[in-house]
Protein backbone atom coordinates (compact mmCIF):
# COMPACT_ATOMS: atom_id res chain seq x y z
CA UNK A 1 0.00 0.00 0.00
CA UNK A 2 1.32 3.49 -1.05
CA UNK A 3 1.69 6.65 1.23
CA UNK A 4 -0.96 8.22 -0.62
CA UNK A 5 -3.64 5.27 -0.84
CA UNK A 6 -2.97 5.40 2.94
CA UNK A 7 -3.60 8.51 3.93
CA UNK A 8 -6.74 8.19 1.83
CA UNK A 9 -7.97 5.63 4.12
CA UNK A 10 -6.79 7.50 7.34
CA UNK A 11 -9.39 10.51 5.62
CA UNK A 12 -11.92 8.31 4.93
CA UNK A 13 -12.19 6.60 8.10
CA UNK A 14 -11.95 10.03 10.09
CA UNK A 15 -14.69 11.28 7.95
CA UNK A 16 -16.67 8.02 8.81
CA UNK A 17 -15.88 8.54 12.53
CA UNK A 18 -17.43 11.91 12.72
CA UNK A 19 -20.18 11.30 10.95
CA UNK A 20 -21.08 8.26 13.72
CA UNK A 21 -20.20 10.24 16.14
CA UNK A 22 -22.58 13.05 14.87
CA UNK A 23 -25.59 10.14 14.77
CA UNK A 24 -25.42 9.20 17.81
CA UNK A 25 -24.89 12.21 19.86
CA UNK A 26 -27.85 13.51 18.83
CA UNK A 27 -28.72 15.80 22.17
CA UNK A 28 -25.26 17.94 21.52
CA UNK A 29 -26.73 19.65 17.94
CA UNK A 30 -30.51 19.19 18.24
CA UNK A 31 -32.11 21.89 19.59
CA UNK A 32 -36.41 21.93 20.62
CA UNK A 33 -36.88 24.46 17.75
CA UNK A 34 -36.04 22.58 15.32
CA UNK A 35 -39.26 21.06 15.48
CA UNK A 36 -40.77 24.46 14.26
CA UNK A 37 -38.05 23.61 10.56
CA UNK A 38 -39.69 20.36 10.73
CA UNK A 39 -43.46 21.61 10.42
CA UNK A 40 -41.86 24.24 8.01
CA UNK A 41 -41.08 21.12 5.48
CA UNK A 42 -43.83 18.91 6.23
CA UNK A 43 -46.02 22.51 4.40
CA UNK A 44 -43.74 23.62 1.76
CA UNK A 45 -41.78 21.22 1.05
CA UNK A 46 -44.17 18.33 1.09
CA UNK A 47 -48.02 19.29 1.22
CA UNK A 48 -47.93 22.38 -0.87
CA UNK A 49 -45.88 20.96 -3.87
CA UNK A 50 -48.55 18.23 -4.79
CA UNK A 51 -51.40 20.34 -3.70
CA UNK A 52 -51.05 24.42 -4.37
CA UNK A 53 -50.53 23.29 -8.37
CA UNK A 54 -53.85 21.36 -8.38
CA UNK A 55 -55.93 24.10 -6.43
CA UNK A 56 -54.69 26.91 -8.31
CA UNK A 57 -55.32 25.10 -12.08
CA UNK A 58 -58.97 23.54 -10.48
CA UNK A 59 -60.00 27.29 -9.76
CA UNK A 60 -58.64 29.10 -12.54
CA UNK A 61 -58.86 26.07 -15.45
CA UNK A 62 -55.39 27.71 -17.13
CA UNK A 63 -52.05 26.29 -16.75
CA UNK A 64 -50.21 29.39 -17.33
CA UNK A 65 -51.98 31.02 -14.13
CA UNK A 66 -50.07 28.10 -12.52
CA UNK A 67 -46.74 29.43 -14.02
CA UNK A 68 -47.41 32.92 -12.55
CA UNK A 69 -48.47 32.04 -9.53
CA UNK A 70 -45.62 29.65 -8.53
CA UNK A 71 -43.51 32.36 -10.14
CA UNK A 72 -44.48 34.78 -8.20
CA UNK A 73 -43.33 32.45 -5.28
CA UNK A 74 -40.27 32.16 -6.64
CA UNK A 75 -39.71 35.99 -6.23
CA UNK A 76 -40.85 35.74 -3.02
CA UNK A 77 -38.03 33.25 -2.15
CA UNK A 78 -35.56 35.82 -4.09
CA UNK A 79 -35.88 38.26 -0.28
CA UNK A 80 -34.18 35.46 1.77
CA UNK A 81 -30.70 36.88 1.94
CA UNK A 82 -32.57 40.52 2.81
CA UNK A 83 -34.07 38.33 6.17
CA UNK A 84 -30.39 37.75 7.38
CA UNK A 85 -29.07 41.59 6.49
CA UNK A 86 -32.10 43.05 8.34
CA UNK A 87 -31.47 40.20 11.84
CA UNK A 88 -28.12 41.17 11.98
CA UNK A 89 -28.60 44.72 11.91
CA UNK A 90 -31.49 44.96 14.12
CA UNK A 91 -30.44 41.94 16.07
CA UNK A 92 -33.90 40.63 15.94
CA UNK A 93 -33.55 37.11 15.41
CA UNK A 94 -35.96 35.48 17.02
CA UNK A 95 -38.96 37.86 16.24
CA UNK A 96 -38.25 37.73 12.34
CA UNK A 97 -37.78 33.61 12.46
CA UNK A 98 -41.48 33.59 13.95
CA UNK A 99 -42.65 36.03 12.03
CA UNK A 100 -41.49 34.36 8.74
CA UNK A 101 -44.08 31.35 9.43
CA UNK A 102 -47.03 33.74 10.25
CA UNK A 103 -46.24 35.75 6.75
CA UNK A 104 -45.76 32.49 5.58
CA UNK A 105 -49.65 31.40 6.54
CA UNK A 106 -50.52 34.48 5.60
CA UNK A 107 -49.71 33.94 1.99
CA UNK A 108 -51.52 30.43 2.24
CA UNK A 109 -54.72 32.44 3.64
CA UNK A 110 -54.86 34.71 0.35
CA UNK A 111 -54.41 31.74 -2.22
CA UNK A 112 -57.52 30.80 -0.61
CA UNK A 113 -59.52 33.88 -0.02
CA UNK A 114 -58.73 35.66 -3.32
CA UNK A 115 -60.20 34.21 -6.47
CA UNK A 116 -58.50 36.41 -8.80
CA UNK A 117 -54.72 36.43 -10.19
CA UNK A 118 -53.66 39.67 -8.89
CA UNK A 119 -54.46 38.01 -5.64
CA UNK A 120 -53.06 35.49 -5.95
CA UNK A 121 -49.79 36.64 -6.53
CA UNK A 122 -49.36 38.78 -3.76
CA UNK A 123 -50.01 35.93 -1.63
CA UNK A 124 -47.66 33.66 -3.45
CA UNK A 125 -44.87 36.36 -3.27
CA UNK A 126 -45.56 36.37 0.58
CA UNK A 127 -45.69 32.58 0.74
CA UNK A 128 -42.33 32.54 -0.83
CA UNK A 129 -40.61 35.40 1.09
CA UNK A 130 -41.98 33.77 4.45
CA UNK A 131 -40.81 30.31 3.61
CA UNK A 132 -37.10 31.83 2.70
CA UNK A 133 -37.35 33.73 5.12
CA UNK A 134 -37.46 31.16 7.84
CA UNK A 135 -34.97 29.07 5.99
CA UNK A 136 -32.22 31.62 6.07
CA UNK A 137 -33.32 32.60 9.66
CA UNK A 138 -32.46 29.23 10.95
CA UNK A 139 -29.30 28.66 9.04
CA UNK A 140 -28.44 31.91 11.21
CA UNK A 141 -29.07 30.50 14.50
CA UNK A 142 -26.38 27.85 13.75
CA UNK A 143 -23.56 30.04 11.55
CA UNK A 144 -24.22 33.15 14.11
CA UNK A 145 -24.67 31.29 17.08
CA UNK A 146 -22.56 28.33 17.26
CA UNK A 147 -18.80 27.74 17.05
CA UNK A 148 -17.47 26.80 13.23
CA UNK A 149 -16.69 23.45 14.47
CA UNK A 150 -20.06 22.22 14.99
CA UNK A 151 -22.00 24.11 11.90
CA UNK A 152 -22.05 20.68 9.40
CA UNK A 153 -22.96 18.85 12.57
CA UNK A 154 -25.63 20.66 13.36
CA UNK A 155 -27.15 21.63 10.02
CA UNK A 156 -27.03 18.23 8.74
CA UNK A 157 -29.52 17.63 11.83
CA UNK A 158 -31.68 20.36 10.92
CA UNK A 159 -32.07 19.09 7.65
CA UNK A 160 -32.90 16.23 8.46
CA UNK A 161 -35.46 17.70 10.24
CA UNK A 162 -37.27 19.46 7.41
CA UNK A 163 -36.49 16.42 5.16
CA UNK A 164 -38.21 14.11 7.46
CA UNK A 165 -41.29 16.93 7.67
CA UNK A 166 -41.37 16.84 3.95
CA UNK A 167 -41.73 13.38 3.57
CA UNK A 168 -44.66 13.69 5.83
CA UNK A 169 -46.53 15.88 3.92
CA UNK A 170 -45.90 14.41 0.63
CA UNK A 171 -48.17 11.14 2.79
CA UNK A 172 -50.33 13.89 3.85
CA UNK A 173 -51.12 15.27 0.65
CA UNK A 174 -51.13 11.79 -0.68
CA UNK A 175 -54.26 11.30 1.49
CA UNK A 176 -56.09 14.79 0.26
CA UNK A 177 -55.17 14.85 -3.49
CA UNK A 178 -58.22 12.97 -3.79
CA UNK A 179 -60.93 15.33 -2.26
CA UNK A 180 -61.05 18.85 -1.34
CA UNK A 181 -57.78 20.41 -1.25
CA UNK A 182 -59.35 23.68 0.36
CA UNK A 183 -59.59 21.63 3.55
CA UNK A 184 -55.51 20.42 3.18
CA UNK A 185 -54.12 24.14 2.53
CA UNK A 186 -56.34 25.20 5.59
CA UNK A 187 -54.44 22.56 7.52
CA UNK A 188 -51.26 24.08 6.30
CA UNK A 189 -52.23 27.11 7.99
CA UNK A 190 -52.94 25.25 11.26
CA UNK A 191 -49.47 23.41 10.88
CA UNK A 192 -47.85 26.75 10.40
CA UNK A 193 -49.38 28.16 13.62
CA UNK A 194 -48.53 24.87 15.40
CA UNK A 195 -44.68 25.99 14.19
CA UNK A 196 -44.87 29.23 15.73
CA UNK A 197 -45.97 28.06 19.11
CA UNK A 198 -43.19 25.67 19.47
CA UNK A 199 -40.42 27.55 17.32
CA UNK A 200 -39.78 29.92 19.97
CA UNK A 201 -38.67 26.91 22.48
CA UNK A 202 -35.04 26.49 23.03
CA UNK A 203 -33.80 29.54 20.76
CA UNK A 204 -31.06 31.40 21.56
CA UNK A 205 -31.17 35.25 22.46
CA UNK A 206 -29.50 37.98 20.22
CA UNK A 207 -27.24 38.98 22.94
CA UNK A 208 -25.97 35.67 22.73
CA UNK A 209 -24.78 36.43 19.28
CA UNK A 210 -21.15 34.39 18.62
CA UNK A 211 -18.66 37.52 18.55
CA UNK A 212 -17.22 37.85 14.53
CA UNK A 213 -13.57 36.62 14.57
CA UNK A 214 -10.68 38.82 13.06
CA UNK A 215 -11.19 36.55 9.60
CA UNK A 216 -15.11 37.22 9.56
CA UNK A 217 -14.14 40.72 10.31
CA UNK A 218 -12.92 41.14 7.09
CA UNK A 219 -13.68 43.16 4.08
CA UNK A 220 -14.82 40.22 2.41
CA UNK A 221 -17.66 38.65 4.80
CA UNK A 222 -20.63 40.69 3.27
CA UNK A 223 -20.57 40.59 -0.58
CA UNK A 224 -19.47 43.63 -2.08
CA UNK A 225 -22.22 44.40 -4.96
CA UNK A 226 -19.33 46.12 -7.63
CA UNK A 227 -17.01 43.25 -7.27
CA UNK A 228 -19.82 41.16 -9.19
CA UNK A 229 -18.51 41.83 -12.95
CA UNK A 230 -14.93 40.93 -11.79
CA UNK A 231 -16.25 37.61 -11.12
CA UNK A 232 -17.94 36.67 -14.10
CA UNK A 233 -15.27 35.61 -16.13
CA UNK A 234 -13.49 33.26 -13.17
CA UNK A 235 -14.18 30.02 -12.51
CA UNK A 236 -16.62 31.19 -9.54
CA UNK A 237 -18.69 32.93 -12.18
CA UNK A 238 -19.04 29.95 -14.59
CA UNK A 239 -20.38 27.54 -12.11
CA UNK A 240 -22.99 30.36 -10.90
CA UNK A 241 -23.76 30.37 -14.37
CA UNK A 242 -24.36 26.95 -14.66
CA UNK A 243 -26.19 26.17 -11.04
CA UNK A 244 -28.84 29.53 -13.29
CA UNK A 245 -29.40 27.24 -15.84
CA UNK A 246 -30.19 24.53 -14.14
CA UNK A 247 -32.74 25.96 -12.25
CA UNK A 248 -34.09 27.51 -15.19
CA UNK A 249 -34.08 23.89 -17.02
CA UNK A 250 -35.99 22.19 -14.49
CA UNK A 251 -38.23 25.18 -13.04
CA UNK A 252 -41.39 24.21 -15.29
CA UNK A 253 -41.22 20.43 -14.55
CA UNK A 254 -41.53 20.96 -10.35
CA UNK A 255 -44.32 23.46 -11.40
CA UNK A 256 -46.56 21.01 -13.61
CA UNK A 257 -45.39 17.87 -11.89
CA UNK A 258 -48.51 16.55 -10.18
CA UNK A 259 -50.56 17.70 -13.59
CA UNK A 260 -48.11 16.46 -16.09
CA UNK A 261 -47.56 12.92 -14.41
CA UNK A 262 -51.52 12.92 -14.33
CA UNK A 263 -52.42 13.76 -17.45
CA UNK A 264 -49.02 12.40 -19.44
CA UNK A 265 -48.50 9.56 -17.83
CA UNK A 266 -51.70 8.14 -15.75
CA UNK A 267 -50.13 8.63 -12.34
CA UNK A 268 -52.67 10.29 -9.85
CA UNK A 269 -51.84 12.80 -7.70
CA UNK A 270 -52.18 10.37 -4.87
CA UNK A 271 -49.35 7.93 -6.39
CA UNK A 272 -47.18 10.56 -7.30
CA UNK A 273 -46.84 12.20 -3.49
CA UNK A 274 -46.02 8.84 -2.82
CA UNK A 275 -43.34 8.09 -5.33
CA UNK A 276 -42.26 11.82 -3.83
CA UNK A 277 -42.18 10.87 -0.90
CA UNK A 278 -40.45 7.68 -0.88
CA UNK A 279 -37.39 9.10 -3.35
CA UNK A 280 -37.45 12.08 -0.20
CA UNK A 281 -37.11 9.19 2.23
CA UNK A 282 -33.77 7.85 0.57
CA UNK A 283 -32.71 11.84 -0.16
CA UNK A 284 -32.28 11.96 3.39
CA UNK A 285 -29.61 9.12 4.16
CA UNK A 286 -28.23 10.21 0.54
CA UNK A 287 -27.17 13.97 1.75
CA UNK A 288 -24.57 12.38 4.03
CA UNK A 289 -23.29 9.72 1.62
CA UNK A 290 -23.14 12.58 -0.51
CA UNK A 291 -20.71 14.37 1.54
CA UNK A 292 -18.80 11.19 1.79
CA UNK A 293 -18.81 11.17 -2.03
CA UNK A 294 -17.48 14.69 -2.51
CA UNK A 295 -14.91 14.52 -0.15
CA UNK A 296 -13.68 11.33 -2.20
CA UNK A 297 -14.20 12.25 -5.20
CA UNK A 298 -14.47 15.95 -5.58
CA UNK A 299 -17.78 17.83 -6.04
CA UNK A 300 -16.93 18.85 -9.08
CA UNK A 301 -17.26 15.22 -10.09
CA UNK A 302 -20.23 14.59 -7.94
CA UNK A 303 -22.41 17.79 -9.39
CA UNK A 304 -21.55 16.58 -13.12
CA UNK A 305 -23.21 13.31 -12.24
CA UNK A 306 -25.82 14.98 -10.76
CA UNK A 307 -26.76 16.48 -13.84
CA UNK A 308 -26.27 13.02 -15.73
CA UNK A 309 -28.69 11.62 -13.69
CA UNK A 310 -31.53 14.69 -14.07
CA UNK A 311 -30.64 14.04 -18.07
CA UNK A 312 -31.74 10.58 -17.82
CA UNK A 313 -34.44 11.29 -15.74
CA UNK A 314 -36.28 14.00 -18.12
CA UNK A 315 -35.04 11.56 -21.24
CA UNK A 316 -37.41 8.80 -19.49
CA UNK A 317 -39.87 11.32 -19.61
CA UNK A 318 -39.82 12.61 -23.10
CA UNK A 319 -39.47 8.70 -24.72
CA UNK A 320 -43.31 8.35 -24.41
CA UNK A 321 -43.84 11.74 -26.23
CA UNK A 322 -41.46 10.31 -28.95
CA UNK A 323 -42.39 6.69 -29.65
CA UNK A 324 -45.83 5.03 -28.77
CA UNK A 325 -45.34 2.57 -25.89
CA UNK A 326 -47.17 0.99 -23.27
CA UNK A 327 -46.28 1.16 -19.97
CA UNK A 328 -46.13 5.37 -20.00
CA UNK A 329 -46.54 5.32 -15.99
CA UNK A 330 -43.56 3.55 -15.51
CA UNK A 331 -41.59 5.56 -17.70
CA UNK A 332 -42.98 8.61 -15.66
CA UNK A 333 -42.79 7.18 -12.51
CA UNK A 334 -38.77 6.26 -13.09
CA UNK A 335 -38.16 9.51 -14.68
CA UNK A 336 -39.68 11.62 -11.92
CA UNK A 337 -37.92 9.28 -9.24
CA UNK A 338 -34.54 9.78 -10.98
CA UNK A 339 -34.75 13.49 -11.23
CA UNK A 340 -35.68 13.51 -7.52
CA UNK A 341 -32.98 11.31 -6.55
CA UNK A 342 -30.23 13.48 -7.85
CA UNK A 343 -31.02 17.09 -5.83
CA UNK A 344 -29.04 15.75 -2.49
CA UNK A 345 -25.92 15.13 -5.19
CA UNK A 346 -26.47 18.52 -6.65
CA UNK A 347 -27.39 20.32 -3.33
CA UNK A 348 -24.32 19.15 -1.25
CA UNK A 349 -21.61 19.51 -4.35
CA UNK A 350 -22.98 22.51 -5.57
CA UNK A 351 -22.37 24.22 -2.12
CA UNK A 352 -19.49 23.03 -1.91
CA UNK A 353 -18.16 23.84 -5.44
CA UNK A 354 -19.49 27.48 -4.38
CA UNK A 355 -17.51 27.62 -1.10
CA UNK A 356 -14.67 26.35 -2.91
CA UNK A 357 -14.70 28.82 -6.11
CA UNK A 358 -15.67 31.82 -4.70
CA UNK A 359 -13.84 35.65 -4.69
CA UNK A 360 -16.05 36.60 -1.51
CA UNK A 361 -16.56 35.05 1.72
CA UNK A 362 -18.29 31.64 1.79
CA UNK A 363 -21.66 33.16 3.07
CA UNK A 364 -21.42 35.18 0.67
CA UNK A 365 -21.05 32.80 -2.14
CA UNK A 366 -24.24 30.39 -0.87
CA UNK A 367 -25.93 33.40 -0.57
CA UNK A 368 -25.20 34.14 -4.49
CA UNK A 369 -26.18 30.24 -5.08
CA UNK A 370 -29.86 30.93 -3.54
CA UNK A 371 -30.43 34.21 -5.01
CA UNK A 372 -29.84 32.53 -8.13
CA UNK A 373 -32.01 29.28 -7.78
CA UNK A 374 -34.89 31.39 -6.75
CA UNK A 375 -34.39 33.97 -9.57
CA UNK A 376 -33.75 31.18 -12.31
CA UNK A 377 -36.51 29.38 -10.89
CA UNK A 378 -39.32 31.97 -11.19
CA UNK A 379 -38.21 32.97 -15.02
CA UNK A 380 -38.22 29.63 -15.66
CA UNK A 381 -41.53 29.00 -14.60
CA UNK A 382 -43.14 32.24 -15.89
CA UNK A 383 -41.33 31.27 -19.53
CA UNK A 384 -43.11 28.07 -19.43
CA UNK A 385 -46.75 28.63 -19.23
CA UNK A 386 -47.26 29.92 -22.60
CA UNK A 387 -44.90 27.30 -24.14
CA UNK A 388 -46.76 24.49 -22.09
CA UNK A 389 -50.59 26.31 -23.22
CA UNK A 390 -49.60 26.03 -26.68
CA UNK A 391 -47.39 22.89 -27.54
CA UNK A 392 -48.56 21.11 -23.88
CA UNK A 393 -46.20 19.23 -21.98
CA UNK A 394 -43.67 17.85 -23.99
CA UNK A 395 -42.46 20.89 -24.14
CA UNK A 396 -41.11 20.45 -20.52
CA UNK A 397 -38.89 17.48 -20.90
CA UNK A 398 -37.20 19.17 -23.87
CA UNK A 399 -36.65 22.47 -22.77
CA UNK A 400 -35.10 20.66 -19.69
CA UNK A 401 -32.70 18.25 -21.49
CA UNK A 402 -31.32 21.16 -23.36
CA UNK A 403 -30.70 23.31 -20.25
CA UNK A 404 -29.14 21.11 -18.46
CA UNK A 405 -26.94 19.71 -21.40
CA UNK A 406 -25.88 23.87 -21.13
CA UNK A 407 -25.30 23.45 -17.12
CA UNK A 408 -23.24 20.92 -17.90
CA UNK A 409 -21.00 22.47 -20.40
CA UNK A 410 -20.68 24.89 -18.14
CA UNK A 411 -19.79 23.73 -15.24
CA UNK A 412 -16.84 21.47 -16.66
CA UNK A 413 -14.19 23.53 -15.44
CA UNK A 414 -15.25 22.49 -11.59
CA UNK A 415 -14.32 19.14 -12.76
CA UNK A 416 -10.94 20.03 -11.43
CA UNK A 417 -12.18 20.81 -8.17
CA UNK A 418 -11.03 16.84 -7.22
CA UNK A 419 -10.55 15.67 -3.51
CA UNK A 420 -7.42 16.89 -3.13
CA UNK A 421 -8.29 20.66 -2.81
CA UNK A 422 -9.13 21.80 0.99
CA UNK A 423 -12.81 22.26 0.84
CA UNK A 424 -13.44 26.09 2.31
CA UNK A 425 -15.75 26.12 5.49
CA UNK A 426 -19.00 26.53 4.88
CA UNK A 427 -22.40 26.17 6.78
CA UNK A 428 -23.75 23.03 4.89
CA UNK A 429 -25.80 23.22 1.85
CA UNK A 430 -28.68 25.24 0.62
CA UNK A 431 -30.62 26.67 2.92
CA UNK A 432 -34.02 26.74 1.36
CA UNK A 433 -37.31 26.03 0.95
CA UNK A 434 -38.94 25.25 -2.22
CA UNK A 435 -41.97 23.75 -3.47
CA UNK A 436 -40.28 20.89 -4.94
CA UNK A 437 -36.50 20.53 -5.58
CA UNK A 438 -35.37 22.67 -7.92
Amino acid sequence: MTHDHALDRSDGGARWATAISILIAPRRYIRPWYLAYLLLGTVTAGLLPVLLPVSVEALSHRLSTVAYVMGAYNFGLITSPLWGVLAERIKAYRTLFLGSFLLTGAGIVGILLFRELPGWLVSAFALGAGSGGAATMATLFIVDFTVRAEWEARIAWLQSFNASGQVVGLILAAAFSGGDTAVALWICVAILLLAIMVGGVGLPLSKSVRPATAAAQHAHRHLNIRGLPQAVGTPFGRFLLSWFVLALAVAAFFSYFPLMLSESYQIAARATAMIYAATSAVGIVLYLLTSHLTARYGPGRVYGSGLALRMVGFALLLAPFLISMEGRSLFGAAGFSLIVIAWPLLSVSGTDLGARLTPFSEGAAVGLLNAALALATAVGIVLSGPLVDRWGYKTIPVTALAGLAAALFLGINTWTQGRGTPAAPTPGKLQREHLGDP
